[in-house]
């Protein structure tokens, strides 16, 4: 995802697109950087200073975006994101590449499991989190090119799958959710959102072996959710399953349920949240035995999956 971010920013930057990073992406950003040399600034290891930065080019009518690791660009400068960027409602988008576990080796410090839930509540931000590749290029591309406010782009940090064709993708619209699986029968229903999306693909393929039909749904956008595509899959499907690599408190999962309340014939009984619990941990290693760790592992998933349907 971090390089289609890249390909895409270097492919459709205009003259008032302006990257500012927090000392880290080199060999990545060269491209841009030698393309648009005055249109990019490094702010060193000062998000705060970063973010600041990033509001007052904005001012002046620029497109900025912001970019470090998903740690550093949410919680060390999130009292500028709100009162700078957020509050005066300007064109920054805050990249954060390794969301979730992708830093595991680094340990809690490099984790970034509640910053969705800490975007969320910020007035005026959108919120999105690519499933793969080619999601990361087109958001990438339509941030550019609208003029959409205060964003948040969550990215992994290298090697996603691509799992869209250039047929799929073209259906991507912002702030809508997106089937890429569809099942005539409505069984059982799988929501994605960010880097789960191939664990989705996986699980959704393991279950097709078993016989059991199901539906996949990326959601790239977490807000603006697609509240009436939320209520149409719980109203119509017997079971709902919700796949995100963050806290279950105030991220996807939360986002979901938050469209549901006073919607007549919905059993929440036939719902499953895999999600990380709301804890810090002392476990230190790469990013899929942590998702194992948890229960947000294809394998482990699809064990609860057949525990749920008996």
């Amino acid at each position: 995802m971090r390089n289609s971010f890249f390909k895409a920013l270097e492919e459709h930057a205009q003259p008032e697109t302006v990257f500012i990073t927090g000392d880290l992406g080199f060999g990545v950003i060269n491209g841009f950087v030698e393309k648009y040399p005055r249109q990019f600034f490094n702010a060193g290891v000062a998000e705060q200073n970063m973010v600041g930065m990033a509001a007052g080019l904005a001012f002046e009518g620029k497109k900025v975006f912001v970019y470090s690791i998903a740690n550093f660009t949410t919680l060390r400068p999130l009292e500028q994101i709100r009162n700078d960027v957020a509050y005066h409602d300007l064109n920054v988008t805050i990249v954060s590449v390794g969301g979730g576990l992708a830093y595991g080796p680094q340990g809690i410090s490099h984790h970034a499991t509640e910053d969705l839930a800490i975007m969320r509540a910020i007035p005026n931000m959108k919120v999105f989190a690519p499933g793969d590749t080619m999601e990361a290029y087109s958001i990438t591309q339509k941030l550019i090119h609208e003029n959409l406010g205060p964003a948040y782009l969550r990215l992994g940090r290298a090697g996603e799958a691509t799992i869209h064709s250039s047929q799929t993708i073209r259906k991507m619209v912002l702030g809508k959710g997106l089937p890429l699986i569809e099942s005539p029968k409505r069984d059982l229903a799988i929501l994605s959102t960010g880097g789960m999306l191939e664990n989705a693909i996986t699980v959704s393929e393991k279950l097709k072996e078993k016989g059991i039909e199901n539906s996949v749904f990326s959601f790239h956008t977490i807000k603006p959710m697609d509240i009436e595509l939320v209520k149409k899959i719980f109203k119509e499907f017997k079971l709902v399953v919700s796949l995100e690599e963050h806290s279950c408190i105030g991220g996807f999962g939360s986002s979901l349920l938050e469209c549901l309340p006073g919607i007549s014939g919905i059993n929440l009984e036939n719902y499953l949240m895999f999600a990380l619990p709301s804890e810090f941990t002392s476990k230190v290693g790469s990013q899929n035995f942590l998702k194992d760790f948890y229960g947000i592992s294809p394998e482990k998933i699809l064990s609860k999956i057949l525990e749920k349907r008996g």
